[in-house]
């Protein structure tokens, strides 16, 4: 089969590098197709055949063309863009996902336009009432604290919507619910099958502002379901909780721990933590994990790099923004009713958890 040629598009007489700014007309006339051909061609839709689009495509890159978004969004009424916030772009676990969400939008011929709450309420109502400003085509709330005003306003605009871990989905607007709660208990488990008795709950759930993070809560919910499930092993829990930036409150933990509560295991609420926990017991000349083990939570992309590679759960990145974008594609049943996913986690054992030394297990750590 003969390789299709190149076609050889030149600019029209007269035309100059220093013309003004090209039109939708001009890759139009240049590549001797329709505009709706055109359109087409750049939005990905239409059967146009390979020797057309490919002579679109020459014309656009002969001309320099970049499609004017704000006219197009005119004249739609709408955008090819999806609103997606998230708490705090520090936090690999959202800075991650806004990197899958960016990548799985653009398979469908979206953009994302990206703005962050740093946990806070306020800053979420605002965030939304700015993107909503923007005509988006949809918006995607993926954050760990919830602002009830800020849904309010989302569902009231009408465009399709996704909500993480939040009530049941309604009209035009999903939810995926991830289960924190298993991850959490599965982490647990882990550290109680291999024999540890004595464990330490490392939160990081109330931030400065006063926030309540409603990831955090089902985290706790699973800690406490899998300590009661074990309670007749005789366990020895403790929990401490410090706010601020998470390796920081990880770190400071550990300094609160030491001396006053006895531990061999530590299960952290995120994998933030559990790097400043990796640095407090490491201060300290305590090894991972032949003195404590440590289990993180999110799985994010520096686990594998930590001395030793921590073990965690993981919250898949690309399936949850699969379902986000799914959701805004396709945000109701053909009932009416408001989509809803759930989303899995599971346990990665790495090297940072192993079986309890016994002399560590009978003495106060430190």
């Amino acid at each position: 089969m003969k390789s299709a040629k190149t076609p050889n598009l030149s600019l029209p007489k007269g035309a100059t590098s220093h013309r003004k700014r090209p039109k939708i007309q001009d890759v139009a006339t240049l590549a001797s197709v329709s505009l709706g051909t055109v359109s087409a061609v750049l939005n990905g839709n239409g059967r146009i055949s390979a020797a057309t689009r490919n002579r679109v495509r020459t014309a656009i890159a002969s001309l320099g063309y970049h499609p004017d978004l704000y006219a197009s969004n005119l004249a739609r009424k709408s955008t090819q863009v999806i609103g997606l916030v998230v708490s705090n772009l520090q936090n690999p676990f959202f800075a991650e996902t806004a990197q899958a969400m960016e990548e799985e939008a653009g398979r469908h011929n979206h953009q994302i336009s990206l703005m962050a709450t740093n946990f806070s309420p306020e800053r979420q109502r605002a965030a939304v009432e700015r993107l909503l400003g923007a005509r988006i085509a949809g918006i995607a709330v993926i954050t760990s604290e919830h602002d009830q005003d800020a849904r309010k306003l989302v569902l009231a605009s009408g465009i399709p919507s996704v909500f993480l871990d939040v009530d049941k989905p309604i009209r035009n607007s999903a939810t995926i619910s991830v289960d924190s709660r298993g991850g959490m208990q599965a982490a647990v488990e882990h550290l109680i099958k291999l024999g540890h008795r004595d464990l330490l709950f490392v939160r990081n759930s109330e931030k400065e502002n006063g926030t309540v993070l409603l990831s955090h809560k089902l985290r706790d919910e699973g800690f406490a379901t899998a300590v009661r499930a074990y309670n007749s092993l005789g366990l020895n829990t403790n929990t401490v909780d410090i706010s601020g930036p998470g390796a920081d409150a990880g770190q400071r933990a550990i300094a609160s721990a030491i001396g006053r509560v006895r531990f061999t295991g530590i299960v952290t609420v995120t994998d933030t933590v559990a790097m400043g926990v990796y640095r407090g017991l490491q201060a300290r000349k305590l090894r991972i994990p032949q003195d404590v083990s440590v289990v993180g939570f999110d799985d994010a992309y520096f686990c594998r790099f930590l001395n030793p590679p921590l073990t965690t759960v993981s919250i898949s990145r690309e399936e949850l923004s699969r379902m986000a974008v799914e959701a805004l594609l396709q945000p109701q049943l053909p009932s009416g009713r408001g989509r809803s996913f759930n989303l899995g986690t599971h346990l990665i054992v790495r090297e940072s958890t192993a079986t309890p030394n016994t002399k560590s297990r009978t003495m106060r750590a430190g």
